[in-house]
């Protein structure tokens, strides 16, 4: 399946601590976190909540949630999001709604493997790029590696584990700009703190 055209946010700066900053990254081997990322719920851009409901049919029974209980009813606008506009994915049992309750992880992503779907093209964008996110144009951290992420200081770089998520949302140009500053962040030519514009 090919992914939606879809636009991507507009990028001015990096801030250098993705290329140092740490992560557990294979989710679902994980022993210790019991999703606990997933504890908040998630902004959905409101192109991708519509594709979420387009396929509620399919989705309500293998998510055991009625799509009335997936989003709440506030819409915010943001001019970074593709559409202009997200909404907040609710909250059930202290999880992320769409948490698979059959098994680990999110059930999103699970549906669209069992469905033999790309999950990029139903699953929100601000997951998939996680533990990366973007913010006022710039590439940054996730705010939960600093604040309360229970793998944070192992395994890969952000950068690293999200490296080729990057590339599905701003392709293979920013990708060989970022993997240019990860080397001057090795060499130390970079501050680890720094925001590179």
């Amino acid at each position: 399946m090919l992914l939606p055209i879809r636009s991507v946010p507009a990028l001015h700066s990096v801030d250098s601590e993705i290329f140092t900053l740490r992560y557990f990254q294979h989710c679902l081997q994980c022993t210790f976190c019991h999703d606990s990322c997933c504890q908040y719920g998630c902004d959905v851009n409101v192109g991708e909540r519509d594709r979420l409901l387009a396929l509620k049919t399919e989705l309500e029974p293998f998510l055991g949630v009625p799509s009335t209980e997936w989003f709440k009813s506030e819409v915010y606008e943001d001019p970074e999001y593709p559409t202009g506009k997200f909404v907040r994915a609710n909250t059930k049992n202290g999880a992320c709604v769409f948490l698979n309750r059959k098994g680990r992880g999110c059930g999103i992503h699970a549906f669209a493997m069992a469905t033999k779907r790309d999950y990029h093209s139903i699953k929100p964008m601000v997951c998939w790029l996680f533990p990366v996110c973007w913010d006022k144009g710039v590439m940054r951290p996730n705010s939960d590696v600093k604040d309360d992420l229970a793998c944070a200081n192992t395994g890969p770089t952000l950068y690293e584990g999200a490296r080729d998520e990057i590339r599905v949302v701003f392709g293979d140009a920013l990708v060989a700009e970022l993997d240019a500053l990860k080397k001057q962040v090795d060499a130390g030519q970079l501050a680890t703190s720094e925001t590179v514009r």
